[in-house]
């Protein structure tokens, strides 16, 4: 790089301007930096790209085209295997699962280039997607790693989806992009939808809301939008954790929605037509909170029959009381001593009337136990977040922390995300998980009205990111499951398995830290022993950054299906979600 004005100032030598400069640029490049097997990554990233657009062409590969991205004498397994028996088969959804993969591998271009042809659909569209989550430095001039490949298939008549995981080698050579020595066939299976090729659901948003100012003029806009033209003393967030709530305030037997915002926009609560389009009526409703609102539960906290509504307002919980037909009114608020992102409604003391559960995240300034600006400390193992609390109802729309009384105050600071209830040992009374998002997640038995945190006891403790929890008998023998979304990342699965991660903490700290990029779980409920993590072995653990999870029996064939909501900031896709 050639010298500027600035690097050849007086008093501007180069110990005191371009060493540092250099010293930043060589920690940001992973070749300079100790981690060559992020170097290798990113160039077999590079070659994978290739692959894609080859097979996503609109031709069949060839050998030469090959020449590129593999050796001569490359050799493959069969990528898609003649052995696909069928698992499941509801009429409408065909899953087929390749079994022990034994293919024989053939060597050479032609070879490789016929197993990737039957991928392809003949006549149709692919759109293929390759994910490089783990990487094994070999020998000099050799490396291999484990790559994700997720394929969508159409034709006129179906729609496939393919999911696999390949074991590919690679020669390096200096100066030149890695090549190709082998692609071993690791796991596969192929879902097919032969009713039609459109998708299985469809945004219906617009639809519903389209005759709405607020869907125009507030919720199509991006939070970059808002934040360029509101202070952010409001409480302006470009993650945007808010969250909204369903249910029937007026009595008409249709769920109604109410939408919670960021600071300085309202929240909005709509109203749902006989046709199922939606219409506005916050100011009627006596809704429109502008502070920075995060979660809401419609509920009936009074026992009257209509769903009243609980708020968490930045570091604030209001309950406000419904009229019966729409209206609510403010009955009761307090301070959480916690940044709260979601809410836990369910009667645990069995008096009959609806208590709640608030998660803490960000502690208040009150509430700081260490950290700079009250970062997790430790980031593995927090447990220095703002308090949960649970509100008892005292009648009369009411409330009373019992948080210490309760035993609830164990465990209780490591910055949730979520929580549930659930009578999981069938006891009679409401038991509750919680999704921690820097901490173990917890457990709490309920005794009566009183709690045990056994997280640990259970084998729950689950040292992922937890972001939500959803229960149910997925294998129905009576006992319940939990699933958790938490946060799958190909470059920690990368990085947290190579030898000089770390490398100064014991191997269990290491470990947990290699759990904290392995995905969601799933946890079977075992009667009178603890829960069996399987969410590898069900081949649910993969579900991207997610932030929402829930149990839900889409076919009606009586299991319980899992959907994911998963994603992150809005901006270029750089394949390590």
């Amino acid at each position: 790089m050639k010298a500027g004005p600035a690097e050849t100032a007086p008093g501007l030598g180069q110990g005191n301007f371009i060493a540092p400069l250099r010293d930043a640029y060589e920690r940001m490049d992973p070749g300079k930096d100790g981690w060559a097997s992020e170097a290798f990554s990113a160039s077999a990233k590079e070659q994978l790209h290739l692959l894609e657009d080859l097979l996503g062409g609109p031709d069949d590969i060839k050998a030469a085209s090959l020449e590129e991205l593999a050796v001569a004498d490359v050799s493959t397994t069969p990528l898609r295997p003649d052995d696909l028996p069928a698992t499941f088969d509801d009429g409408r959804f065909l899953v087929r699962r390749a079994g022990a993969l034994t293919g024989k591998k053939t060597s050479g271009a032609a070879a490789l280039a016929a197993s990737l042809n039957k991928l392809r659909p003949g006549k149709g569209s692919i759109d293929p997607h390759m994910k490089i989550f783990r990487v094994f430095p070999g020998e000099t001039g050799a490396a291999g790693c484990l790559v994700l490949v997720d394929i969508l298939r159409l034709t006129e008549q179906s729609r496939t989806q393919i999911n696999a995981t390949w074991s590919c080698k690679w020669s390096l050579s200096p100066d030149q992009l890695p090549l190709l020595t082998s692609i071993a066939l690791t796991r596969y299976e192929e879902i097919t939808q032969s009713v039609d090729s459109q998708p299985l659901f469809t945004d219906a948003t617009r639809a519903l809301l389209d005759r709405e100012d607020a869907y125009h003029k507030q919720f199509l806009h991006s939070s970059d939008h808002w934040r360029a033209r509101l202070p952010r003393e409001l409480g302006l967030d470009p993650v945007a954790n808010h969250g909204l709530a369903l249910g029937d305030i007026n009595g008409d037997g249709l769920d109604d929605l109410y939408v919670c915002q960021q600071g300085g926009l309202p929240n909005r609560m709509f109203l749902q037509n006989p046709d199922g389009t939606l219409r506005d009526i916050t100011h009627s409703s006596g809704t429109g909170w502008l502070e920075y609102c995060a979660a809401a539960l419609l509920v009936d906290l009074d026992n009257d029959g209509d769903r009243d509504l609980i708020v968490s307002q930045d570091f604030r919980v209001m309950v406000m009381a419904n009229d019966g037909k729409g209206a609510f009114t403010l009955a009761f608020g307090s301070s959480t001593k916690a940044q709260s992102f979601s809410l836990a409604a369910a009667d645990y003391d069995n008096d009959g009337l609806v208590d709640f559960y608030i998660c803490g995240y960000n502690p208040s300034q009150s509430e700081l136990r260490g950290g700079a600006m009250g970062e997790p400390m430790p980031f593995h193992d927090a447990n220095n977040g703002g308090p949960n609390m649970l509100w008892r109802n005292e009648g009369n729309l009411g409330f009373k922390d019992v948080t210490g009384v309760t035993g609830m105050n164990v465990n209780n600071t490591r910055y949730s995300f979520a929580a549930s209830w659930e009578d999981y040992d069938n006891d009679g009374d409401q038991d509750l998980y919680v999704a921690n998002d820097y901490g173990r997640n917890c457990l709490y038995r309920n005794d009566g009205g009183s709690f045990s945190e056994i997280a640990a006891k259970l084998r729950l403790e689950d040292t992922s990111s937890g972001m939500s929890v959803s229960w149910a008998d997925f294998n129905l023998d009576g006992q319940m499951d939990v699933y958790t979304s938490n946060m799958f990342s190909s470059a920690g699965n990368r990085i947290t398995y190579q030898k000089q991660f770390k490398s100064n903490l014991p191997e269990e700290v290491r470990r947990q830290f290699q759990h904290l990029a392995i995905g969601n779980s799933l946890f079977e409920g075992v009667a009178s022993n603890p829960f069996k993590d399987v969410g590898v072995t069900a081949g649910v653990n993969m579900g991207r950054w997610a932030w929402g999870s829930k149990f839900v029996d889409f076919n009606n064939d009586g299991r319980d299906d899992i959907l994911v909501a998963n994603g992150f900031i809005t901006t270029a896709d750089t394949g390590d979600l």
